[in-house]
């Protein structure tokens, strides 16, 4: 009779475990496209600027496509715009106003934690500091930009689906974020998760000379 308890016990927690969910990710809102949901939101390619354009996420700014990284810049590396609409190379961006880079996934729960904070602070500081996205090593991007609708992180994003970052940008994970001032200089790279609009304000005004308002 214990031995059938026992193994009664055990096929339970078999089923149970079977029925918990694989991962953690973040749940975030779904919009359609075309009139159509999508659980997963695996977009088709044509589909994800139509879905980017319909979510109000800014596209993404023009750069020089043959820059090459200068002391203490960006790296040379070329990304895709979400939506394939353009591409961006790092090392080109244009310089004269300080910027702020925020390496990002949906799937990450500390991301979810700061982009808030990101969010607010981009507007605050519009105009005076550009914010760019990378959303990093993320296999949905149609729950990307779920996640962007969410948070309202709705300034300029990149997509970096192999992590081609990683190692010029010493990426362990996100999230990750970058300063740099207006002479396109990396003066920071942080760790830290930005819980609070106030923390990533102190940073902004630290690194960049400006004070959100």
């Amino acid at each position: 009779m214990r031995h059938l308890t026992r193994t009664a016990l055990l096929a339970l927690a078999l089923v149970v475990t079977a029925c918990s969910p694989a991962t953690d990710e973040a749940s975030v809102p779904s919009i359609t496209v075309s009139g159509q949901p999508d659980s997963q939101r695996s977009l088709a390619p044509g589909e994800v600027l139509g879905a980017r354009q319909e979510a109000g996420i800014d596209a993404c700014p023009a750069s020089d496509a043959k820059a090459t990284q200068r002391e203490g810049g960006l790296p040379a590396v070329t990304l895709d715009c979400l939506g394939g609409d353009s591409t961006v190379n790092l090392a080109g961006l244009p310089t004269g106003k300080p910027r702020v880079i925020n390496i990002w996934a949906q799937w990450c729960q500390p991301c979810a934690e700061e982009a808030p904070s990101f969010a607010q602070v981009a507007r605050e500081t519009r105009g005076q500091v550009d914010f760019l996205g990378i959303n990093y090593g993320d296999p949905f991007v149609g729950k990307a930009i779920d996640f962007a609708v969410e948070h309202q992180t709705l300034y300029p994003q990149l997509v970096d689906p192999e992590q081609t970052v990683r190692a010029p940008l010493k990426v362990p994970g996100p999230p990750q974020t970058y300063f740099v001032d207006a002479q396109g200089t990396l003066v920071h790279h942080s760790t830290t998760v930005y819980k609070t609009p106030d923390a990533l304000r102190a940073d902004v005004e630290k690194y960049l000379g400006v004070t959100a308002s």
